[in-house]
């Protein structure tokens, strides 16, 4: 499978210190799923301050990748024009730049964070206007109604959802298909800013939140500091040369492994102490997080609360309920010091991770905060083609507080940025340093 364009140039100009780029738009529209294939034949690019032209990272790969109908060319220092084949009833998808392909920079040198771009064509054959409309209308009618009586954070970033729904209406009833229809509820929908918060039609899916988030962790500088090994897909460990252990999670998804990530913990019972890094994992199955996390609890801990929105009104919340973890004991038990790395990228089910590691013997949690959003979404027909996705929770600490939009705290917080990861990692020094402290080194 193709995974980057075959033009991709590569640029050898220094990093400067510079304001980052930014898209200013893209055409068709990212998530625009009402393209119409026989007239568009460019895709277009506009940046927001003048860019080396030098170089570009369009990736992408396979029948999603949008068929070139010629070469690139920027048309000024702003402007990237793509010629390209489009198909009608087709879904696309792209991105301008990766975290391993980074040849999109400004003038300056500073590189466009990784910009995703999804789009897709028409159907050849339209249903009527007329009939397309009252569909679009009822499907209207009841995902309103199951926002106000189901979303848990349905009063936290919009004030006004009747004005929210005049200026989107138009739009969203003028929809030619049913997957017009989810593109422009979910685009109504990003005054939530919620990403547990999205649209489905058929297999495709539409997101009401995005977020371009650097999980401050780069795998290559790990060899500095540790020597490494997998403990089974997505999941690393070792130790330095003066025996502090190092576990790296990268998701709670099925295609961990936790008995091989059990057996890592295992074998590093003799180490002074541990550091468990979950900075790049953006959540998944909180019960994989819980069987990991049971190796550093003592006993059993309620780690976190939650309640579940039963109707309508800001009083609407059902009766607060805890989630508890239970320590494994015996054998199945890291009783060292341990630090738990965390950055702005970990939400949802690892951010119940960082609030079960919280409740740990003898854990620090040092980084910086967490991104703050987790939902447990539960899906509702809309009568079309069309199901929502909608936050049914709000997510608590032990204490009854709601992190949403907030994110847990560290510790010990860690200044760092993107230029800090250049050559070393500032958060696992710090992390290194306090349990050297900690151990008598």
């Amino acid at each position: 499978m193709r995974t980057v364009m075959p033009f991709v140039l590569f640029v050898t100009c220094s990093l400067a210190v510079a304001q980052a780029p930014e898209v200013e738009s893209l055409t068709p529209a990212a998530g625009d799923a009402e393209v119409d294939a026989s007239k568009v034949k460019q895709l277009v690019v506009k940046f927001d301050r003048d860019m080396n032209t030098g170089g570009m990272s369009v990736v992408g790969g396979g029948p999603a990748f949008p068929e070139l109908d010629g070469r690139p060319q920027w048309q000024d220092a702003r402007t990237l024009v793509i010629p390209v084949k489009l198909k009608p009833d087709h879904s696309y998808s792209l991105a301008l730049n990766s975290h391993s392909y980074t040849n999109f920079r400004s003038k300056e040198g500073a590189v466009l964070r990784p910009v995703p771009w999804q789009f897709t064509t028409l159907p050849t054959e339209l249903p009527p206007a007329a009939k397309q409309k009252r569909r679009n209308k009822r499907a209207l009618t009841v995902l309103l109604k199951t926002l106000e009586e189901r979303y848990s954070y349905y009063d936290l970033n919009v004030d006004d959802w009747d004005a929210l729904v005049k200026e989107h209406r138009e739009h969203v009833l003028a929809a030619r298909t049913d997957r017009g229809f989810a593109a422009a509820a979910a685009k109504m929908l990003r005054a939530t800013d919620d990403l547990h918060l999205y649209l489905r039609c058929g297999e495709q899916g539409f997101a009401t939140g995005t977020r371009s988030v650097d999980a401050l962790y780069r795998e290559a500088l790990l060899k500095n500091y540790v020597a490494l090994q997998q403990a089974g897909p997505r999941a690393i460990y070792g130790r330095t040369d003066d025996n502090i252990g190092y576990l790296m999670v990268g998701a709670w998804t099925a295609d961990i492994d936790t008995d091989k990530i059990g057996a890592a913990i295992a074998s590093m019972k003799d180490t002074k102490a541990l550091i468990v890094d979950v900075r790049a994992n953006g959540g998944g199955d909180e019960m994989l997080a819980r069987q990991v996390a049971g190796w550093f609890v003592d006993g059993a801990k309620v780690y976190a609360k939650n309640r579940y929105r039963e109707r309508a009104g800001k009083d609407g919340f059902g009766k607060e309920l805890t989630r508890e973890i239970s320590g494994h004991g015996g054998d199945r038990r890291y009783e060292k010091p341990v630090v738990l790395l965390i950055s702005p990228y970990v939400m949802s089910s690892n951010e119940a991770f960082v609030l079960m590691m919280k409740q740990a013997r003898d854990c620090l949690v040092v980084g910086q905060p967490t991104y703050g959003s987790s939902g447990n979404p539960k899906p509702f027909e809309l009568g079309n083609d069309v199901t929502v996705f909608v936050p049914s929770w709000q997510a608590m600490r032990p204490d009854g507080t709601v992190f949403e939009g907030e994110g847990i705290e560290p510790d010990e917080f860690v200044p760092c940025t993107a230029s800090d990861l250049e050559r070393r990692d500032p958060i696992l020094e710090k992390a290194l340093e306090l349990l050297r402290a900690r151990v008598g080194e």
